[in-house]
This record gives C-alpha cells, sequence and structure tokens, in this order.
C-alpha cells in the first residue's frame, strides 16, 4: 500500500499513522447500527463507508450530520448523491466535513499561555457504477486541510469500494478507505489510517416495512481489527386521509475495540421519515455512541431524499 510505502522511505523522519477524525463514524444511521454499514451503504452516507453503494441507489439524496463530543469537539458534514447517467447507471457523490476543537497553549515549563484552535477539513467526490443487477463499483477521492494553532498540513487520499447484491435479501460490500500520501506537521510526519473493512447485510421487506441486520469486519494498518454488528426496524404507517406516509425506525449496535467500561462501543439510534410526496421524502435520525468512561457522543442527521418515478 502507498502509505505503507511511504512510511519506509522516510524512515529518517518521524512518521506516525495520524489523522484520527476519519475513524469517526459519519452519520447518524450508520454509527447507530454499530458502524455496520460497508455492505449496506444506501443513501448519502456511502461517500464516507462505501462509494460503491452510490451505484445502486436510484434516487436523489443529501444528509447533514452535527456531532457534539467532549463539550469542545464539534464535527459536521454533509453529503450527497444523484444520477449522472441513468442509461449507464453511474452515480456521483460529493461531501464535506468539518472537525473543529480547541486546546490549551502552554509553554516550555507548563505555565498556561491562553488558548489555540484546531481542524480537520475534508472535501470528497466520487462516482459509483452499477455493472449489472449484482455488482457495483466505486471510487472517490479526499483531499484533507488540517491545522493546528499557526501550522497546516494537506493530504491527498482515496477510497475504492464493492458491493454486491447476489439475492434481494443479502447484500455484500469491500472498501479500502484512507489510501493516499501522507501529512506533515513541521517535522512529523502522518500517515492515514488506511483500512480495509468488509461487510454483509441482510434485509428483510414485510408490508412496506422491512428489517436488517448488518456486520462489519474493519481493520486500520495502526490497529487489531474489529468487528460491528448492528440492526435497523423501520416501520411505514400510512394515514388514512392519503396524505403523506411516515416512518419510524430503532436501531442499535455494537462496535468491538472501545475496552472503556460496561457500555463502551454501544449504540443506540431512532429514526422517523415524512413523506411529503410519492418523490420527496425527509428523514430525521439521532443517536447515542458510548464511549464507556470517557463519557458518550450524540450525532443528529438531517436527509432529503428525492425519489423520481
Amino acid at each position: 500500500m502507498v502509505s505503507l510505502l511511504l512510511s519506509v522511505m522516510l524512515t529518517s523522519q518521524a512518521v506516525t499513522v495520524g489523522m484520527p477524525f476519519l475513524k469517526l463514524g459519519v452519520g447518524a444511521r450508520p454509527v447507530a447500527m454499530g458502524e455496520a454499514f460497508t455492505a449496506v451503504a444506501d443513501d448519502a452516507n456511502a461517500m464516507f463507508w462505501n462509494p460503491a453503494g452510490m451505484g445502486m441507489m436510484d434516487q436523489f439524496d443529501v444528509s447533514l450530520m452535527f456531532m457534539n463530543l467532549y463539550g469542545n469537539v464539534t464535527y459536521s458534514s454533509c453529503a450527497t448523491v444523484f444520477p449522472l447517467s441513468r442509461r449507464r447507471k453511474v452515480n456521483m457523490g460529493a461531501a464535506l466535513a468539518y472537525l473543529s476543537a480547541t486546546d490549551t497553549l502552554r509553554d516550555e515549563e507548563g505555565r498556561t499561555q491562553g488558548e489555540f484552535s484546531l481542524y480537520d477539513a475534508l472535501g470528497s467526490a466520487g462516482v459509483g457504477w452499477k455493472l449489472n443487477r449484482y455488482v457495483s463499483l466505486g471510487a472517490s477521492g479526499k483531499f484533507i486541510a488540517s491545522k493546528i494553532h499557526n501550522y497546516h498540513a494537506y493530504s491527498l487520499l482515496g477510497d475504492f469500494g464493492l458491493k454486491v447484491k447476489p439475492t434481494k435479501y443479502l447484500y455484500l460490500g469491500l472498501v479500502l478507505q484512507h489510501l493516499g500520501t501522507p501529512r506533515r506537521f513541521i517535522y512529523d510526519i502522518e500517515l492515514a489510517p488506511t483500512t480495509v473493512r468488509g461487510g454483509l447485510a441482510l434485509f428483510f421487506p414485510f408490508k412496506g416495512s422491512h428489517l436488517l441486520f448488518a456486520s462489519d469486519l474493519a481493520w486500520p494498518i495502526d490497529d487489531p481489527p474489529t468487528v460491528g454488528v448492528g440492526g435497523e426496524l423501520k416501520i411505514y404507517l400510512s394515514p388514512e386521509d392519503g396524505m403523506g406516509s411516515s416512518g419510524f425506525a430503532i436501531r442499535g449496535g455494537y462496535r468491538s475495540g472501545y475496552h472503556l467500561g460496561t457500555w463502551g462501543g454501544f449504540s443506540f439510534g431512532l429514526g422517523y421519515e415524512y413523506e411529503f410526496t410519492k418523490v420527496l421524502h425527509l428523514t430525521l435520525d439521532a443517536v447515542y455512541f458510548s464511549y464507556g468512561f470517557l463519557g458518550g457522543s450524540e450525532r443528529l442527521s438531517l436527509g432529503v431524499n428525492f425519489r423520481p418515478n
């Protein structure tokens, strides 16, 4: 891999695996399902989880997320997927993400000198191509810009994914994430947390509603592999007056690797979808993710889904 080759070439300098914000789960729905979304990837969050999922989408989709982490750290994102060529079954996506925080500035003797800000910004564009009714491929490119105090660093990364649907009830996914160039702060070189993810999902529709189970195996270059499992129960209600239907979702999951107390790695989420028209839907999702004795984080996502006839 490119990141590993670069680490060998730069052995004379301080080299570590950094860019930890790339490991934060994006989207309330994927995080609520234990971050087991590689094989699901059926909404705009596919831009962050598996770009191949865009190839099997037949709608225009937008997702906004806001996350609060430990009080002084905030993380927000926006992603969209839209048809590029219906005849060739190609969809395109774009995404933005921004993490900001403040920290204490100290001198060499540890005395407080005030505060400083830091941020990580991400801009991404990708494409998904449905080869046939069973297989789609996807790729995305990401530009990372980071700042710590008065120092800046940049990186170019890519994601490459595969999604397979052998039956209407089973989905399989595979993705290589964060492959690309390192970034440099002064003399320190940071590699991206290149990760291989594989997953499967079981989808059971019933009476217009559905039950979804998913599992992921993620293996970053700097940590042992982790497993995520999760599920989603979504129930649609049709009103008697024939106006707009609505849907409610309950989600839960677990991601290993958070050995920080009894509840570390567990997540629980709720969702609501309202059908303004037959082609326009609005979704609202929320999740609480536990980091054990370190506390937890909340994510709130707002989605707009346009499904043309």
